[in-house]
């Protein structure tokens, strides 16, 4: 595991270093960490070609703010899982703005970051994948690569990057299967990948790769909800 730490203060940074640290050890993974007083010197380090697995960032540096630096990383295409330690806990909306993997208050960090850690190391080392019983037999599928489900008749449609499956198996009984943490109804019978909204409007909800679904009034505030919930790592 290779993590960039960003915090102006030491006593914070080698707290998260110390809790990666631990919870890496424990699943015997070696790790490797960066550490940085300014969000300028970690942007530095990118563009000059060091590759990190994860970056943890303060958000209100002495003179910076955390967010605008990971904005400008996402802007020469880093992607690497980004989690927020701070402790503006109003600033999760913005977190979600530059596609933040988690959101963590430092006054709970003994509590979140834990729990953070366990979803990071999953994401990044554990393949999750869900049985889709078709006709020809059982398919199956990444997890991640799922961007939503939704009823066709007594089947459900499962909704890939590219590709589409037919599970035979109703979406009431398909929906059982789905995790909380991961998928939420949007519409009667539509469940939609979480890390995959990219924008909730007041009556759709608009997927990383342009799907555009509709939002019923009484999902609203639960699909809202439910992507604060993952950007804020609660």
């Amino acid at each position: 595991m290779r993590a960039a730490i960003c915090d102006d203060e030491r006593y914070n940074a080698e707290k998260i270093g110390n809790a990666v640290e631990d919870f890496f050890s424990k699943k015997e993974m070696p790790t490797e960490l960066s550490y940085f007083g300014k969000g300028s010197a970690l942007l530095q380090s990118v563009k000059d070609g060091a590759v990190y697995d994860a970056i943890f960032m303060d958000i209100n540096l002495v003179t910076e703010d955390g967010i605008s630096i990971i904005a400008e990383l996402r802007s020469i295409g880093c992607a690497v899982p980004v989690i927020f330690v701070t402790s503006y806990e109003n600033r999760a909306i913005d977190g979600y703005d530059v596609d933040a993997f988690a959101f963590v208050v430092k006054k709970k960090m003994d509590e979140k970051l834990p729990k953070v850690l366990q979803k990071l190391y999953s994401q990044l080392y554990e393949k999750r994948t869900l049985a889709v019983e078709t006709k020809d037999g059982i398919q199956l599928i990444n997890i991640d690569d799922m961007l939503y489900v939704e009823s066709d008749n007594r089947a459900t449609l499962v909704h890939t990057f590219g590709n589409t499956v037919t599970d035979t198996r109703s979406v009431t009984h398909f929906a059982e299967l789905l995790s909380e943490d991961d998928f939420v109804e949007v519409h009667k019978s539509v469940y939609v990948s979480i890390p995959r909204i990219k924008r909730i409007n007041s009556d759709t909800v608009e997927l990383e790769e342009g799907t555009v679904l509709p939002l019923s009034r009484r999902s609203r505030k639960p699909v809202m909800y439910a992507v604060m919930k993952r950007v804020g790592g609660r």
